[in-house]
């Protein structure tokens, strides 16, 4: 008797809470053409729900699921060094289909099923503008990436556990002593074993850090430029212009927090504040006073909207802020958010 398709799981993909095996019976339902009329009605019943929880208008969904299964079946049948697995339709990726993008990654482990990827080659997930996505690797392995976040990793993973990062990124890295984890960033190396720690490598911002929550880490820079070792609550912050770095004392949990849907703000510099809100927000801030850069700021958000974080802050700093209009570029696409602060009363 064929299964159904599990309504539950489907939530659990909507939240980014999926196991390698959940990749693999989804995949197998989106191939089927027995399974589509109950696929396409559980998109159609998860939208409804997510538009009715936000007061928006109706949308239709009905060319989602051709776009989906023709995207996977064309990047399926394409052997490419690297492949990019998402959608031009990002708003129903960031609610619920990205996981289903992975699909053509794992078809590789089907029996029966030629190999997708070569063993030289990479498999790559990406984390859709203003979202959070959680997955497993194939060695059990928890990922969280942050907003615009890319990962990574051999598509022979089981016997070389080595992946790329770039953007900001939290591992829970299943322990297995004949084969140690590497993390490579533009900027360095992060070897482990088995441990909790979280890596920011963004090309557009001139700090990198390792943040350690359980166990070591051991850090090594490009040509052997530097070697560093982290215990539990310390980063390495790196400084790309002068290529230094420094090892630092600070509360992991609360730097890592971002990962369970929080911002947590413990006296810290308004500057990184703002950083930190830009990458989960996906908004880039414009700082036109220096003087409010070293402002101590602490503050817990969790599942704020943008607009109500900012009023907050500059009620509680001398602070004012302006959300600029965002413009269409040659494209057609809007450009990035753009908001620019600054000292109360001062312009």
């Amino acid at each position: 008797m064929a299964e159904k398709v599990d309504s539950k799981l489907i939530r659990r993909y909507a939240n980014g809470r999926y196991s390698f095996n959940d990749l693999k019976r989804m995949a197998r339902w989106f191939e089927n053409h027995r399974y589509h009329d109950e696929l396409k009605s559980a998109l159609d019943q998860h939208w409804s729900e997510f538009q009715q929880a936000r007061d928006e208008k109706e949308k239709d969904l009905s060319q989602v699921f051709d776009r989906l299964r023709t995207k996977i079946l064309r990047e399926r049948n394409q052997r490419k060094a690297t492949e990019k697995l998402w959608t031009i339709y990002t708003r129903a990726a960031a609610i619920l289909v990205l996981p289903l993008l992975i699909y053509s990654a794992f078809s590789l482990f089907r029996p029966g099923t030629r190999p997708l990827f070569s063993q030289d080659q990479w498999i790559e997930v990406v984390s859709p503008k203003g979202t959070r996505t959680h997955f497993d690797l194939p060695d059990g392995t928890k990922v969280s990436l942050n907003s615009s976040a890319n990962l990574m990793y051999h598509a022979d993973f089981n016997r070389n556990r080595l992946v790329r990062i770039e953007g900001e990124a939290w591992f829970d890295v299943f322990h297995d002593a004949g084969s140690p984890f590497v993390v490579q960033t533009d900027d360095m190396d992060i070897r482990v074993l088995g441990t909790k720690f979280s890596v920011v490598s963004i090309k557009e911002e001139k700090i990198a850090e390792v943040i350690l929550e359980e166990g070591k880490v051991k850090l090594t820079g490009k040509g052997n430029s530097f070697s560093a070792e982290l215990n539990p609550n310390e980063a390495f912050v790196y400084n790309k212009e002068s290529r230094q770095g420094e090892i630092r004392g600070v509360d992991a949990g609360t730097l890592t927090a971002w990962k369970d849907g929080k911002l947590i703000f413990r006296s810290e510099p308004l500057e990184s504040v703002l950083k930190r809100i830009g990458r989960w927000y996906n908004v880039r801030f414009e700082i036109r006073d220096k003087e409010i850069e070293e402002f101590r700021y602490r503050a817990t958000f969790q599942n704020e909207p943008l607009e109500e974080v900012l009023r907050l802050i500059s009620l509680t700093a001398p602070v004012e802020y302006r959300i600029n209009e965002r413009n269409m570029d040659e494209n057609g696409l809007y450009e990035d958010k753009v908001i620019t602060i600054g000292l109360k009363g001062t312009h």
